[in-house]
């Protein structure tokens, strides 16, 4: 490979790593994404580990996150007895999947908050539980819009793609 697009390349890595670590995902796991996605050819674990300089077994793990997220798959090539991988080039899908699965999460971890607070007001007429029944009231509303978007991401990801 030409020294410039090494160059390139490199920077490229770097800042899909920085990127992703910024938005809360793992730097290495955007590193390897982003080597695959750069890399006109298929590569080993082996070779993600050289281009990287990261342990054999950081590449093992990371590799097998971004097979969850469908964002790489295993490829075959004649000849090579070790997997090869190859990134799902539709960035706009692995991104949607990734953040959908990302807040249905945190929402699934809010909602029996919410629960006591309201099967509490239920029970008590203190006005500082029922200050907090609304404030969760308000939450649950902007849940609502929450949870639409998420029931329209697939119309959201065949608009993307075209």
């Amino acid at each position: 490979m030409e020294k410039k697009t090494e160059n390139i390349r490199d920077k490229f890595i770097e800042g899909i790593g920085n990127l992703g670590e910024s938005m809360g995902l793992n730097r290495t796991v955007c590193q390897i994404y982003a080597l695959l996605y750069f890399s006109p050819e298929p590569l080993s674990p082996t070779e993600i580990n050289k281009y990287l300089g990261i342990s054999k077994g950081n590449v093992s793990i990371n590799v097998r996150k971004l097979e969850e997220w469908n964002a790489i798959k295993k490829v075959w090539k004649k000849g090579y007895a070790r997997a090869l991988y190859t990134a799902n080039e539709n960035i706009e899908e692995i991104i949607l999947d990734k953040l959908k699965s990302g807040i249905e999460k945190r929402l699934n971890y809010i909602r029996p908050v919410l629960d006591n607070i309201k099967k509490n007001d239920d029970k008590n007429s203190d006005s500082e539980i029922q200050r907090f029944t609304e404030k969760g009231d308000k939450i649950r509303k902007l849940i609502s819009k929450i949870e639409f978007f998420l029931d329209n991401i697939d119309t959201i990801k065949s608009i993307a793609t075209k």
